[in-house]
């Protein structure tokens, strides 16, 4: 499925006075959501990491039983102007082939939460070892620890609780 131009979606970026922001536009911009089915639908500097270039991507994986034997259905990666959701089911092999550069680069940080999952999923399906990878469910255990407050490795902290909790995120 194509479409001529992309979805659009309003993304608030938080702000918490009280009163609104004086520039109320660029907190509820427009950004577009793009479907990719090929590679070249995806940026160049995404596709060609380079060291003169280096990008920080949200990033994450949805699918069924999503690891070593699950499918990866849909990758998601969030920039600073656009959202790419990559169709791992219509775009295949040859689709995580061109990803592989930019998700084994050490010059694009790529921000997730949780990434064991979609990790094992990666290399076991496309040969992806990710690099460069900043775990938010890490960083809060890290932090947590330091501070004194460990927090069970049984029951590590989900991303909507991170987001709401107003020492780091609470946004919601």
């Amino acid at each position: 499925m194509v479409f001529a131009t992309p979805y659009q979606t309003y993304i608030p970026l938080p702000f918490d006075s009280g009163e609104e922001h004086k520039d109320h536009e660029a907190v509820l911009s427009m950004v577009p959501i793009h479907i990719v089915t090929h590679a070249s639908q995806l940026p160049k500097e995404f596709l060609f990491p380079s060291s003169k270039t280096h990008l920080i991507v949200g990033f994450d994986c949805e699918g069924v039983q999503l690891c070593h034997y699950g499918t990866l259905c849909i990758m998601q990666l969030a920039f600073l102007d656009a959202i790419y959701l990559v169709d791992v089911i219509q775009g295949g092999e040859k689709l995580m082939k061109a990803c592989k550069p930019a998700l084994e680069s050490s010059f694009i940080t790529k921000v997730i939460h949780d990434c064991k999952r979609d990790s094992e999923a990666l290399y076991f399906h496309f040969g992806i070892k990710l690099h460069n990878v900043m775990d938010t469910q890490i960083a809060y255990s890290l932090i947590e620890t330091q501070r004194g407050r460990r927090r069970s490795s049984d029951n590590p902290i989900s991303f909507i609780a991170l987001l709401a909790d107003p020492n780091y995120c609470g946004t919601i």
